[in-house]
């Protein structure tokens, strides 16, 4: 069984994943709880994560079947122009993510360690880390002679 993706009518994630669901298809969509508020009441409501997909387990695609169902449109392909096919592992990550799970980044950085800053205003700089905490790193980038303190979840090893 392999997982594909396909792209929804507006606000149609779960009517979709309703009918796949009715049709005996295994479908995900993944959604968290917010809060929503008006000028007489909050309510809790449930929102997709990723807005206008839906994930479907089939052995093989069927296209009769997908456009069978009146909230899609169509089917997310890859560069190749082939139905794209997602990983079980890759579905698993994001509904761990979205119960709350701990996810095991394994990321071990040490003292002197080349790294590069994938997200905010440094962007792409390289630089080295000059000490560890435990959910930061320092590092000290000598092109512009600044040190920064960042998260471990943005920067990677260069």
């Amino acid at each position: 069984m392999s997982w594909f993706a396909a792209k929804t009518r507006r606000c149609g994630e779960f009517q979709a994943l309703n009918f796949f669901n009715s049709i005996g298809v295994n479908a995900y969509v993944p959604s968290y709880q917010t809060k929503r508020y008006w000028s007489d009441r909050i309510k809790k409501v449930t929102v997709p994560a990723i807005t206008g997909y839906v994930f479907f387990e089939l052995s093989k695609i069927n296209f009769e079947l997908v456009n069978m169902n009146p909230f899609t449109k169509n089917i997310i392909r890859d560069i190749g122009g082939q139905p794209a096919i997602i990983k079980d592992k890759e579905i698993a990550t994001l509904r761990q993510y979205l119960n709350g799970e701990a996810i095991d980044t394994c990321v071990n950085f040490y003292p002197g360690q080349k790294i590069k800053v994938n997200s905010g205003p440094f962007v792409y700089k390289k630089g080295l880390i000059s000490k560890i905490n435990c959910s930061k790193v320092i590092i000290n980038i000598e092109s512009i002679n600044i040190n920064l303190v960042l998260d471990k979840s943005s920067v990677v090893a260069a």
